[in-house]
């Protein structure tokens, strides 16, 4: 297991999974060029930073929606499935649960793990 996908050991190393889950599936799918656009705009005009951003997971959503259309429905559902993989958890579609709750959902895990 590489350094970038093995599971976090605390709070910032989750976030920073997060970050990078962003940036590398946004820069995979629409190229580098977009990711930095989007990253940009996130902050400009969204007022998030790249800090902030595991934060506000309903933020981040909203803006792939508003930046992407419909398709940022989809570039988020691959952000969160890359999320799952960098932290070594499988993920399962379930019914009824939003994007925020995946991300949710794995932060709480990983910390229940972290404490035990």
């Amino acid at each position: 297991m590489s350094e970038s996908e093995r599971p976090p050991s605390d709070r910032a190393g989750f976030d920073e999974l997060l970050v990078q889950s962003v940036q590398e599936t946004i820069a995979g799918i629409l190229g580098r060029t977009v990711s930095d656009a989007f990253i940009n705009h996130l902050q400009a005009y969204i007022g998030i930073t790249l800090e902030e951003m595991p934060n506000h997971p309903a933020e981040l959503f909203k803006a792939l929606r508003g930046s992407f259309g419909v398709g940022g429905d989809r570039v988020g559902k691959y952000i969160v499935r890359k999320l799952y993989q960098k932290a070594g958890v499988e993920f399962l579609e379930l019914d009824g649960h939003t994007l925020v709750d995946y991300v949710q959902t794995l932060k709480t895990r990983l910390a229940d793990e972290e404490l035990k």
